[in-house]
């Protein structure tokens, strides 16, 4: 007997407050087409008010998440948090979510993997689960990013690309036939890499302890407070990883491109995520993307499409279904699942 991580129920939640491409145009030199054409993105949701929180956000995608499988919080053995942008610099979101839902005293997380934080935190709770550590575990991808932005035209690379949401998924240990079941539902295989010498060309380095006394106000006034990305060398990046994970997915696990029926990616850029689609050699509807509604949502867009694609009947049981994600880090990787 075998055993396996079976997702049993996937929510998310976005703020309310829809950000237009025309409504930054106000704010910098730039415009709809502008952002459309190099992005994909057509709107993305910002927090409703100041002091609004990943911990806020994460905790209503948790508790959709909960509702929808039937689970009470004393139920959970575990919770996995990805985000880079925690109410606090220390102690992290899992035990904040630990307290707030009402758990038992069980271990909770969290998961700095970036835009890779969902295929890296369902790689992790599928160890706990395979060592028998753990049987049902929350996992909670969560962000708040805008208040970082600078929504000025010095900033407008960045600002225009990332939105606020959470996603959640509840994870199950549930025993199969043997461990190489294709049929059975489940993560079947997961991928990861990192290569820190691209640290530099996507971050945001400051507050930091490599920066002298953490913060100082001639960074602020510099702001150098913001995140930074060199593009192209990200779109370069980003477009062969992607293809690395998923050929090594296939290899592995002895499959097609075409024996995916859906793939689920990171949504960082529209045309990224078309061109690692026509490398494959598959048909639009077997590609989800959602980037045009809600941006770069960062560890959040994987869970988020997951949601969506359910709801709209885009994911169905029985399906073998491929994640993949590219992020700061560099980070990458993906994971193979049989829904």
């Amino acid at each position: 007997m075998g055993i396996r991580t079976v997702i049993r129920s996937v929510a998310h939640y976005v703020p309310n407050k829809r950000v237009s491409n025309d409504e930054l145009a106000s704010l910098m030199d730039t415009n709809d087409a502008w952002i459309t054409e190099r992005t994909g993105i057509k709107e993305r949701r910002f927090i409703e008010q100041a002091g609004q929180s990943t911990a806020d956000l994460g905790e209503n995608a948790a508790r959709l998440a909960l509702e929808k499988v039937g689970w009470k919080p004393t139920d959970l053995d575990l919770i996995v948090v990805a985000t880079l942008s925690p109410d606090y610099y220390f102690p992290g979101v899992g035990v904040m979510l630990q307290h707030r839902l009402g758990c038992r005293p069980i271990p909770a997380l969290d998961i700095r993997a970036q835009c890779s934080g969902f295929v890296y935190g369902l790689s992790c709770i599928d160890g706990y689960v395979k060592s028998r550590q753990a049987a049902r575990i929350l996992l909670v991808c969560s962000e708040v990013q805008s208040p970082v932005l600078d929504l000025t035209t010095r900033g407008r690379e960045m600002a225009v690309l990332f939105g606020d949401g959470a996603g959640a998924l509840t994870c199950e240990a549930v025993s199969i036939e043997g461990d190489g079941d294709s049929a059975a539902p489940g993560v079947i295989d997961s991928f990861l890499g990192s290569d820190g010498a691209g640290a530099d060309v996507l971050c945001m380095k400051v507050p930091g302890t490599a920066t002298p006394g953490f913060i100082s106000a001639e960074q602020v006034s510099d702001h150098v407070v913001h995140p930074h990305m060199e593009g192209k060398v990200v779109f370069k990046n980003a477009v062969t990883r992607l293809l690395e994970t998923a050929h090594a997915l296939l290899q592995r696990n002895s499959l097609r491109a075409e024996d995916i029926d859906l793939i689920i990616p990171h949504q960082a850029n529209l045309r990224i995520n078309e061109m690692v689609r026509e490398q494959l050699g598959l048909a639009p509807e077997k590609v989800f993307n959602n980037i045009q509604s809600y941006g770069n949502t960062t560890a959040a867009t994987i869970p988020i499409c997951l949601s969506e694609a359910l709801a709209e009947k885009r994911l169905t049981s029985g399906m073998m279904v491929m994640t993949l994600a590219f992020g700061a880090g560099f980070t990458w990787g993906g994971n193979l699942i049989r829904w």
